[in-house]
């Protein structure tokens, strides 16, 4: 199966080869880079010379258009209403004349009030044009006038209404006027200038738009100063300007087209949309492609010879430390000399630790078997003794001392049940304190019932597991805590209960409550030897205890002692 080489080790090293090959080829790329800007700078200066030319043709296919468009009205105006009255009627008159342009849209007559009573453009007649600042400025008094742009309200298209007004006298007898297709006029313009990442916009005295692909007139997204927008009425000839669109400073190129009245506005793409793709790839992209020929050439032979077998010794490492140490690197004989001699020292370590770790296991086995058989030697003795306890204890007739060897048969019990646990547990090193409190439990109950009262020990536990030093204090101090409440929470009671509780309060504390349902504890029976000695165990194990009176009416001995991990 093929080998794939990974991991933090090759991954951090093809990372320091990257930078050191990066380093070394920096200066290179940094000579393309100038190269680069200085041809880009000089492309931006020839586009700017064209935008300037394509500018100056554009306002001279512009203006002849318009001055074409005068002479029309001119001749339209000079007749007036008299096309009221021509064969066919007014508006295929108009129509016709239209037709004889190319950049005409539409020719029409309007009355005073703006209506349009002619007009060569079908849809055109229930217009009115009273509110364009074209027919206010003739009714005013103007006589012949050059609208701003204006999207044609029938034909959809961005216009120039050039107009004459009728009658010269006093009175007010309405329009001629034409339509211009701007788009159309500047064809010039729009075949040569609408290159990928540049914008055609037209500007007036107050506004500009843009002129998109799809030849439609849009507000500008351009962020143009006043004083840009004043310079319309001024400039004679293109001149060179900058645009701040899209918030990008671009170059641009302001030419007029109707003398204080309109104007084109030629913004340069921006130079990557613009730069020859032979400049491009010869002074940037072959240095970057020598770059990255050079990285990956290297990158291949040390991966080849260095970092796949780098990678395969990692996961032989791996192995090992998983515990299989009798896996030979069989695939490094064919590894450079290096790499090979390296596996092999890999190889003779793992039989050499192989050795070690079946020697270990084999003493460690022996340990073992021995621990189990002194704890439960050690069971057995103290089993002896509770034996020996309880003959010496029946032959009495002395209550209290009795009582005194009954209760050490209780101590030496749970002593007992410590080492019973340790030497039936796969683990010699902890107590499972579940299962212990549970058996300890019963065995107290068993012990304490002389027959004359009823009364059940429980236990419950987290699940939790103790070294054998902290279980043999909290066994005797359970022990103390079962036969102090026995003693003395039921004395004029025959049933009760008694629970054992341990509880992890907290990755680091652990809380034992005994607790019962008695009758309390006299200041006397807290002042006894059972009390002194579970002080003593709470000594023992570094924690605190104390009595408290519980929800039942009885009282609870607890100790708080920290976490022991095992």
């Amino acid at each position: 199966m093929p080998f794939k080489p990974g991991g933090e080790l090759t991954g951090r090293l093809r990372f320091v080869l990257a930078l050191v090959l990066a380093v070394a080829l920096f200066p290179l790329l940094m000579i393309a880079v100038a190269q680069t800007w200085s041809e880009a700078r000089e492309e931006q200066r020839v586009q700017r010379d064209r935008m300037i030319i394509l500018g100056a043709l554009a306002a001279s296919e512009l203006n002849e258009s318009i001055a074409r468009a005068q002479g029309v009205v001119d001749a339209v105006s000079t007749r007036g209403f008299a096309f009221m009255s021509a064969p066919g009627g007014c508006s295929r008159a108009m129509a016709q004349i239209a037709s004889g342009d190319t950049v005409l849209t539409n020719i029409a007559l309007t009355d005073a009030d703006g209506e349009i009573i002619c007009s060569g453009l079908e849809g055109a007649q229930n217009l009115n044009m009273a509110s364009e600042d074209w027919h206010a400025a003739l009714s005013s008094g103007e006589l012949q006038t050059v609208s701003g742009v204006l999207m044609g309200p029938v034909s959809g298209t961005p216009i120039l209404v050039v107009a004459n007004r009728l009658g010269q006298e006093s009175a007010f007898r309405g329009t001629a006027a034409a339509a211009i297709d701007v788009l159309r006029a500047s064809r010039i313009l729009i075949d040569n200038a609408m290159a990928d990442g540049s914008q055609v916009l037209l500007v007036t005295p107050t506004e500009a738009r843009e002129v998109d692909r799809s030849r439609m007139l849009k507000p500008a997204s351009i962020d143009i100063q006043s004083d840009l927008l004043e310079s319309v009425l001024q400039i004679d000839q293109p001149q060179p300007t900058r645009i701040r669109f899209e918030g990008v400073d671009r170059p641009a190129v302001l030419a007029p087209l109707v003398e204080g009245q309109l104007a084109l506005l030629l913004i340069s793409p921006t130079p990557t949309t613009q730069w020859g793709l032979v400049s491009v790839a010869a002074t940037f992209l072959v240095p970057l492609l020598m770059y990255a020929l050079a990285l990956a050439s290297v990158w291949l032979a040390v991966d080849h010879y260095v970092l796949r077998w780098l990678g395969y010794l990692r996961r032989i490492a791996a192995v090992y430390g998983g515990g299989r140490l009798d896996v030979v690197p069989v695939r490094a004989r064919n590894a450079p000399r290096e790499i090979r001699e390296l596996a092999n020292t890999m190889g003779e370590m793992a039989a050499s630790l192989e050795k070690q770790q079946n020697e270990l296991e084999s003493a460690v086995d022996q340990r073992g078997a021995l621990l189990k058989e002194v704890h439960h030697r050690v069971k057995n003795n103290l089993q002896i003794i509770v034996s020996l306890l309880n003959l010496q204890a029946g032959r009495m007739t002395d209550g209290e001392g009795r009582t005194a060897l009954m209760e050490a048969r209780r101590r030496i019990n749970a002593l007992s049940l410590v080492h019973r646990s340790l030497y039936e547990a796969d683990d010699l090193r902890a107590v499972y304190m579940p299962g212990f409190l549970n058996e300890l439990a019963l065995n107290l109950q068993q012990a304490s019932d002389d027959g004359s009262r009823s009364v059940s020990v429980q236990a419950e536990c987290d699940d939790v597991s103790f070294e054998p030093d902290t279980a043999v204090p909290v066994a005797l101090f359970v022990a103390e805590a079962v036969t102090n409440a026995y003693k003395h929470a039921f004395t004029s009671r025959t049933q009760g209960r008694i629970l054992i509780s341990l509880k992890a309060d907290s990755p680091e504390v652990l809380t034992l409550r005994i607790s019962d349902d008695g009758e309390g504890m006299t200041d006397t029976a807290s002042q006894g030897t059972g009390s002194s000695l579970m002080e003593a165990f709470a000594m023992q194990l570094d924690g605190q205890t104390w009595s408290e009176p519980n929800a039942d009416g009885g009282m609870d001995f607890v100790l708080q002692v920290g976490e022991k991990e095992c």
